[in-house]
């Protein structure tokens, strides 16, 4: 390990606050360290920076950054959202005898954290921790589409950098039709021959954390089956978010 590193984890873990102390001087940490005051300055500017750690302007102390709780919570709402998704997933996979993924986004990409398959010998099945941009297919969609304006920007320029978006028009149209219905819908975006129905799913900040989606062979989402695929789609997604803290039409 870098020992830079190595000295910023140390530096993070000293001033975890605790019943007798919430900050901590630039020397008190460099005695706890036993590392040279200047090495102890350069690194809390550079975590300073970034919000890692935060310096009290009266006391001149610094305590730990919000960022880490942003990173704590982002992890906390990864393992709630799965927690409350599994047992309805399981419920939503037997009432549509489909396979059912939760995907939660990652940067520019989404990512399946969990499935449930489909019992039919003929069935969808993409591995755990596949990641795909979120302008691709139903579940990734979905997500792009409930993102904050201003992240959902950032992303849609990202991917278009990347290639990945060569119509950029036609994107925001689709997403616009996706918060207007509330779902979305795919046939071979992701795998040839394969069709998917996803809804967002929310957190108790009305924040879109994931997306629950049904997949299955083209064959099986016929436009007779589209109808109920979709609204019982949105019913258990809804259903999460609820499990979640989110109260719908807030």
């Amino acid at each position: 390990m870098s020992e830079v590193i190595r000295k910023t984890i140390l530096l993070l873990q000293t001033i975890q606050p605790n019943e007798n102390k919430e900050e901590w001087s630039t020397t008190e940490i460099s005695k706890k360290l036993g590392i040279p005051v200047q090495t102890v300055h350069r690194l809390l500017t550079c975590l300073e920076e970034y919000g890692f750690v935060y310096k009290n302007k009266q006391t001149r102390k610094f305590r730990l950054g919000l960022t880490l709780l942003q990173l704590g919570l982002s992890i906390r709402d990864n393992l709630s959202v799965r927690n409350a998704a599994v047992p309805i997933m399981e419920k939503l996979a037997q009432k549509t005898k489909e396979s059912v993924y939760l995907t939660v986004p990652e940067g520019c990409e989404g990512v399946f954290i969990d499935c449930v398959d489909s019992p039919h010998w003929l069935r969808i099945v993409e591995p755990i921790g596949m990641r795909l941009p979120l302008c691709v297919g139903a579940s990734k969609k979905v997500i792009l589409a409930y993102l904050e304006e201003k992240t959902r920007s950032q992303v849609i320029k990202d991917l278009v950098k990347n290639g990945r978006i060569k119509d950029v028009d036609h994107l925001h149209l689709h997403l616009m039709l996706i918060r207007k219905h509330g779902y979305c819908i795919s046939f071979g975006e992701t795998t040839e021959g394969t069709a998917s129905v996803a809804a967002p799913i929310f957190s108790w900040e009305n924040k879109v954390i994931a997306s629950l989606s049904v997949a299955g062979p083209e064959t099986r989402f016929t436009k007779d089956e589209l109808a109920g695929l979709i609204s019982t789609t949105i019913r258990a997604a809804n259903e999460i978010s609820e499990e979640l803290g989110w109260v719908p039409n807030r």
